[in-house]
């Protein structure tokens, strides 16, 4: 999870991330009951499909995580040796199970050379790896420098990252623009407030606050619901990135530059270092950060990849007001006295950033796997279903095993992959079983296969992505999350709810033949289920690149804990009888989108 996207898992309500932006809560259909499934007494599945289904066991799944999980995996971080341990681990059992490799062609030794020759109408034979070039930020320098001019009278100002910014980039670069404080870089027409009105940010750079103005005044025009929704959520939740960035990248803005909008002791830049350089004795492990990695190929933006978002301190931002006789203080109590924008162009002031970064070039590698459809019509039809391999590796002695994170989905899909290669009959449509790369370091995998798929995108059915998969709710999660999400049911069914058993599942709302097929499978499982229709996508996982292609897809993610991205995210702490459930409910749902006519 790099500084500004973080990039596990997105329902992550247990963890009040701020590098997380959320959607509007979805309006409840009028029907409460039509996006829920609670089944007392599942139907028995129908026989053609037994084999398959049946072989999805907990105590399977849980012998699979053992090993996935394991100290001497390191972790599994990307492009470490724990790995491509993984890897080599699930090629080798999708290989004992005929499921068909679906990645690169496989190299041609030099002995074996002459005799391809002689066989020249063989085509290359694909193995199970899909490989990819890392890039590792090694090192990074850098500093900005603002200098203003105005009557002859020229001063500069040198500001130092760790002390007055925080700013990580993936490459060296350099930008020298002038800067627009625009307030709270809010645009609101409904309520005739925009602070973008009157200035031009294009190829400037722009000093906002966050959050939103006059919180404290309960007759403030920002306190509304939706506002707070918008710009400053209670809990946020990576998606789309954040609006007010995205606001100032369409207007051409170079960067962003936030400061803390709240008075509150330790929430200022400064502060807030110092806080992460002290120790926490009542912790288990120190903090540690991670490996900074990046596809080294230029692929298109995620949406929240969108201009430099540069955190500032108070003090920072002072300096560059002072240059011209402001602080800011005072702006900030105008614009919340009188509703109105102060926005304006600093006179005379360039800011520029630079930063130099040492990398170096790693490779790693999706695992891929193919059950081909039975229907020559259809075969080159898709159903992907993906879980990323990939966790944390190795921090001092520390080993993050990443059980549930993701080992669990990890296992899920080889055994979904397993029942597929079981079952006598097969689809009409192929399935794709995608063991992804670099999920943690921002779906790094993911997203090199959406630019070089194995079958078209246009092809691709649906994606249905596992991640943690293995932990229930509690009670006071669900409570936490019903409100959240606006989520009411019937009294009677409420009194028959069984959180042991349940699923919050997020899928694209304009998708509802996946809808239908979730809900019919469900009665063949049991679980007492929930599809969340979201009409923006969550890009807290590896569906985010498949959403971005217009691909429906449903994320099933059971929940969370304080093991979170810790080190005591270990296989001892999981529920297989979960595991089983979900991964019963992924290959029915795959299966019957695979074998639906179009």
């Amino acid at each position: 999870m790099r500084p500004i996207i973080g990039f596990c898992v997105i329902v992550m309500w247990l963890l009040p991330l701020p590098i997380f932006s959320q959607a509007r809560p979805p309006e409840q259909p009028a029907d409460p009951l039509a996006d829920f499934s609670q089944v007392e007494k599942p139907t028995p599945v129908r026989e053609f499909l037994r084999p398959g289904f049946e072989s999805i066991t907990g105590a399977d799944a849980l012998a699979l995580i053992r090993f996935l999980s394991a100290d001497c995996l390191q972790g599994r971080e990307t492009a470490e040796t724990g790995y491509d341990v993984a890897a080599e681990y699930v090629a080798s059992l999708l290989s004992l199970w005929n499921v068909r490799p679906a990645g690169d062609a496989m190299p041609v030794s030099p002995a074996a050379r002459s005799f391809a020759r002689a066989e020249s109408s063989r085509d290359p034979q694909p193995g199970y790896f899909q490989v990819m070039a890392i890039k590792e930020v090694r090192d990074e320098t850098g500093q900005a420098t603002g200098e203003w001019i105005q009557d002859h009278q020229r001063r500069t100002r040198i500001f130092y990252p760790g002390v007055d910014y925080l700013y990580s980039a993936r490459d060296s670069q350099s930008l020298s623009a002038a800067v627009v404080f625009v307030g709270y870089g809010v645009s609101e027409k409904e309520i005739g407030f925009d602070e973008y009105k009157g200035v031009d940010v294009s190829g400037k750079i722009v000093l906002m606050l966050s959050d939103l103005p006059a919180q404290a005044n309960p007759r403030s025009p920002f306190r509304q619901d939706r506002l707070r929704e918008k710009y400053a959520p209670a809990m946020r939740m990576r998606d789309m990135g954040s609006p007010k960035i995205r606001m100032a990248k369409d207007r051409g803005a170079l960067a962003v530059l936030m400061v803390d909008s709240s008075l509150q002791p330790g929430r200022d830049l400064a502060r807030r270092v110092l806080q992460e350089q002290s120790v926490d004795d009542s912790k288990l492990y120190q903090s540690i950060p991670r490996r900074r990695l990046a596809l080294a190929e230029s692929l298109p933006a995620m949406p929240w990849e969108t201009v430099p978002a540069i955190s500032i301190s108070r003090q920072m931002a002072d300096a560059l007001l002072g240059f011209s006789g402001r602080s800011l203080e005072a702006l900030k109590e105008t614009i919340e006295n009188t509703s109105r924008p102060s926005s304006f162009e600093l006179p005379g002031l360039t800011l520029k950033i630079e930063n130099t970064v040492k990398s170096q070039l790693l490779k790693s590698r999706n695992v891929l796997g193919m059950i081909e459809g039975g229907d020559p019509l259809l075969k080159d039809e898709v159903v992907v279903i993906g879980a990323h391999l990939d966790h944390l590796g190795k921090r001092g002695d520390y080993i993050f095993n990443g059980a549930d994170d993701n080992a669990s989905g990890a296992a899920g899909l080889l055994e979904i992959a397993r029942a597929f290669a079981l079952n006598p009959v097969k689809p009409k449509r192929s399935v794709l079983f995608a063991f992804w790369t670099g999920e943690e370091q921002g779906l790094l995998g993911s997203r090199f296969y959406v630019s070089h798929p194995r079958f078209a995108l246009k092809k691709t059915v649906a994606y249905l992505n596992l991640d943690m998969i293995s932990r229930p709710w509690s009670a006071e999660q669900w409570k936490t999350m019903s409100r959240i999400w606006n989520i009411t049911l019937p009294d009677e069914i409420s009194a028959k709810f069984k959180l042991a058993n349940f699923l919050l599942l997020s899928l694209a709302a304009d998708s509802p033949r996946l809808h239908d097929a979730l809900k019919a499978s469900n009665e063949f499982v049991g679980l007492t289920l929930y599809l969340r229709r979201s009409e923006r996508m969550m890009a807290g996982s590896d569906h985010a690149a498949f959403a971005l292609n217009k691909i429906p897809w449903a994320f099933f993610f059971a929940s969370s804990d304080e093991d979170y991205h810790g080190p005591a995210d270990t296989a001892d702490r999981l529920n297989g009888d979960l595991i089983q459930a979900i991964s019963r409910l992924v290959y029915l749902t795959a299966f019957r989108l695979a074998d639906l006519q179009p």
